[in-house]
């Protein structure tokens, strides 16, 4: 995986087994990215992977 590149909203839910609806609430509870991409009528948010890729970091520091 290359840090530039762009992760849907159903790659996020399949990759973390959970919602939207769950990653909505990470992002005003856990510090969850917000998408670079706003999804809306029917289209997918999209996230930086080297966002997502922080955000673990973090969460794994901090367990």
């Amino acid at each position: 995986m290359t840090d530039d590149r762009l992760i849907s909203t159903s790659e996020l839910c399949e990759r973390y087994g959970r919602s939207t609806r769950t990653l909505n609430r990470w992002q005003h509870e856990e510090g969850f990215p917000k998408p670079v991409i706003a999804g809306g009528h029917g289209a997918e948010s999209r996230w930086r992977e080297q966002d997502i890729k922080a955000w673990e970091d973090r969460r794994t520091q901090a367990a």
